[in-house]
């Protein structure tokens, strides 16, 4: 029998067959680290694990951080959300309208080739150092989610489509009767990936920005004071961060790809 989607080979959990991917990974990547510092042998240029640990411990324990993180959090959702509900709009016309998406794709084309460092420069002679990092974060994903929701709209069963035509559906209830449901499972799979890329892009964003209250704006910091093992221990800490929030993206879109099944078998 073949396996579904909570099964991996040899009948194994997929979740299990996941989970000791990224064991194996992180093995390799530690591995990698601590041959890295044996042969740098200074600890100015690769801290040791054991010193980036103990500044983790320190930097979690500090109340600083949680007020830089609750500051960058903010700006992560913020970003995704409106990258989200924009491309989800957009899509959506463009799939109704075919000349609203051959009007659509040459602009995400030149949003998508913006290059970073102008667009933030730009910016901040507009906004602040602490919108910035939200607007740079949106130009990124606002293209990346507009392509996979176009895509998913594109894979609605054409049958369906038809038949709502043919029956005289209204357009409102063929939305969000039809489309959005069928389409939501790999719309909500493609925002799991765009809400770790938020994090990355956003602290990426703070880093150049200098934003004040943010894990971008300790990193800088660390950089300009040669703290090595607190700048390591913050990417670590950045990494789990988006590590956590891909894993939550991607539960809720495996239940949500579980109640569709069960409405569709109902």
């Amino acid at each position: 029998m073949k396996g579904n989607a909570f099964s991996g080979k040899g009948g194994k959990p997929a979740w299990f067959s996941r989970l000791t991917g990224g064991a194996c990974a992180a093995a390799f990547l530690l591995a990698l680290w601590l041959i890295a510092y044996e042969a740098a042998g200074n600890d100015y240029l690769i801290p040791s694990l054991g010193a980036s640990l103990r500044e983790t411990g320190r930097i979690l324990s500090a109340p600083g951080f949680w007020r830089a993180f609750g500051g960058t959090f903010s700006r992560t959702l913020s970003a995704f959300f409106l990258s989200f509900a924009a491309a989800l709009v957009c899509s959506v016309v463009a799939y109704l309208l075919p000349a609203f998406g051959r009007f659509l794709s040459p602009l995400i084309s030149v949003v998508r080739s913006l290059p970073t460092m102008a667009v933030i420069l730009i910016i901040l002679v507009w906004t602040t150092p602490s919108t910035a990092p939200v607007i740079v974060a949106f130009l990124a994903l606002f293209p990346m989610l507009c392509a996979g929701m176009g895509a998913a709209l594109a894979a609605v069963p054409p049958d369906l489509v038809e038949m709502s035509r043919i029956y005289r559906v209204p357009v409102q209830k063929r939305i969000f009767c039809l489309y959005l449901p069928c389409a939501a499972p790999y719309m909500l799979r493609e925002g799991a990936a765009a809400l770790s890329f938020s994090l990355k892009l956003v602290v990426s964003a703070e880093v150049l920005a200098n934003t004040y209250q943010s894990l971008g704006g300790l990193l800088q910091e660390a950089k300009l004071y040669v703290e090595m093992p607190r700048l390591f221990a913050l990417t670590l800490t950045v990494i789990a961060v988006g590590f956590l929030l891909e894993g939550a993206g991607a539960l809720i879109a495996r239940l949500a790809r579980g109640r569709v099944s069960w409405k569709s078998k109902r």
